[in-house]
């Protein structure tokens, strides 16, 4: 009875698991297998197998190491911000302070923003001379009339401001969660051994958070290169691709100048770069959970 309780079981969800499978493995087999030929799509039936040469052109190509600069510090830039400005912010939240309880709700705004709609957004408030920052400029004096989205420096951070704005209030919710689940009999220990608001912050919350901020980071990092809408719409990888990361470069390679096997090529180091540093982050944040 319980062998064919079992079966019936796997054959109701063994459908669902296969679809699943499917939209998972056979985009991936296709690219990987695209990154070894040479295929032009005004002669698609001229296709052949080139082997590595495709990855080969990346060590030669100026554009793609470019691109993984950008993709770097628009990775490690935006999580370190992220978590300093969402570990405030949950202390501030966990204290209780004045005005934190509709702060609760507010501040989770930013993540329920689509990243396009958000984009946009932040594109009409960056618009020179008439945008929202020109206006709140001109309210002290200043006459704000430079593009912060035509220069490489300032354009590269908008975008990480942008996507600090989109990470924080996630950050301050999960490490929210995880400063109250400190006991207060802690925090009454240090108040009694003479420990300051501050000391007690820097000795008891920070230690006993970092490891949920190992998890967070990691979490994060994939979250932020997830921000190809915003880039898409704010500076479309510009200027001269200054916001410009490795996934936004094979998208330009693959949809606009239809190089579609070498944009495979790209998409397979980033996806292996990705992969390894995921496993990299979590073998470590398990080893010092360990060691613990």
């Amino acid at each position: 009875m319980a062998s064919r309780w079992l079966n019936e079981r796997w054959a109701l969800i063994a459908p669902a698991i296969a679809m699943l499978c499917a939209a998972t493995f056979i985009p991936i087999a296709a690219v990987l297998v695209l990154s070894t030929l040479h295929y032009d799509i005004a002669f698609p039936d001229k296709i052949s197998f080139v082997g590595l040469d495709n990855f080969k052109r990346l060590i030669s190509d100026s554009r793609f190491l470019n691109s993984v600069g950008v993709t770097l510090m628009l990775v490690v830039i935006p999580v370190g911000l992220q978590l300093l400005c969402g570990l405030g912010l949950a202390i501030a939240l966990k204290e209780k302070l004045i005005a934190t309880r509709w702060m609760r709700a507010a501040f989770l705004l930013p993540s329920v923003v689509p990243p396009a709609v958000g984009g946009i957004l932040w594109k009409l408030f960056l618009i020179p001379g008439v945008g929202g920052l020109s206006y709140l400029a001109s309210l002290s004096g200043v006459h704000l009339q430079a593009d912060l989205l035509g220069s490489r420096a300032s354009a590269l951070a908008a975008v990480i401001l942008v996507s600090v704005w989109f990470g924080v209030p996630i950050v301050a919710l999960l490490l929210l969660s995880s400063l109250e689940s400190i006991p207060d009999d802690v925090y009454e220990a240090a108040s009694i051994d003479g420990a300051s608001w501050l000391q007690a912050q820097w000795c008891i919350s920070i230690p006993l958070v970092l490891p949920a901020m190992g998890t967070v980071a990691v979490f994060q990092a994939l979250e932020v290169l997830g921000i190809f809408p915003v880039i898409f719409v704010l500076t479309g990888g510009g200027p001269a691709g200054a916001t410009e990361p490795l996934n936004y470069y094979a998208f330009l390679t693959g949809f606009t100048y239809l190089d579609f096997d070498y944009s495979a090529a790209l998409l397979v180091v980033f996806t292996c770069t990705l992969v390894c540093a995921c496993f990299w982050s979590i073998r470590r944040i398990s080893a010092g959970r360990v060691g613990s």
